[in-house]
């Protein structure tokens, strides 16, 4: 692993980070059997993702997306404050972070993306770090992370509807021009830092075969500033007008 110094270098300048080989074969595999088998007892607080109308045609409906786990799942709970994940993050965000959400993403084969975004547009208080733990390899068959390297520095961005038919959220976020979208391959057990002003996304999971979990983690930063009410940049506002 590189020192802190430069992984914050390459943090602040392309607006996020990967660290490799964070955590073992063995201990995401048991992260993605427990997560499946909590999947498999049926619906829990929060799920998302799937579209009600097409029923088993969409696969978001049986492997909905779960959020805020560590409030009813002992081990999300522990894992979500291993210093793997704390350290790194209080490094590159130059701050103590404390715990925001959790999430896991199934991503099974055939299933939609997410419209790229920030998250930020979510999340009203800044700075924010997500720590994105891998589960399965990605790469851009099943639906890899995709990014928006320097799209942090053009502060918050306004929104726009996605298109529903490739992302299971209703928005998008403008794009700066000039700027472009970079796919991440990573490996099981790789980690993504990045901050809330990244861009960032996936396309649909076009294999037949093949998962694309992951577990994640946003943190706030120890003191943070809360963001200004805009609706031009507010995806819940958005959100109100297409439904």
């Amino acid at each position: 692993m590189r020192n802190s110094s430069e992984e914050r270098k390459i943090f602040e300048e392309q607006g996020f980070y990967v660290g490799r080989g964070l955590f073992s074969a063995d201990e995401v595999a048991a992260m993605r059997e427990h997560f499946m088998d909590l999947r498999a007892e049926g619906p829990k607080p929060g799920d998302m993702g799937g579209d009600k109308k097409k029923g088993e045609n969409d696969p978001l409906n049986k492997y909905a997306r779960m959020i805020n786990m560590h409030n009813w799942d002992e081990k999300s709970k522990s894992w979500q404050a291993d210093e793997r994940f704390t350290k790194l993050a209080s490094k590159l965000v130059g701050d103590n972070v404390l715990l925001c959400q959790t999430m896991l993403y199934f991503k099974p084969p055939g299933a939609r993306g997410q419209g790229l975004h920030q998250d930020n547009q979510y999340i009203r208080k800044e700075p924010i770090i997500a720590a994105w733990l891998a589960l399965d390899d990605c790469d851009a068959a099943n639906g890899q992370m995709i990014m928006v390297p320097g799209s942090h520095k053009h502060g918050i961005l306004p929104v726009k509807p996605a298109d529903l038919s490739k992302s299971f959220t209703s928005g998008e976020s403008v794009i700066p021009e000039g700027l472009k979208e970079v796919g991440v391959d990573m490996k099981a057990g790789d980690v993504l830092f990045f901050g809330g002003f990244i861009i960032h996304g996936s396309y649909p999971n076009t294999t037949t075969d093949r998962f694309r979990r992951t577990f994640i983690v946003h943190y706030y930063a120890e003191h943070t500033r809360e963001l200004p009410v805009d609706e031009k940049t507010m995806m819940s506002k958005l959100a109100a007008v297409v439904a």
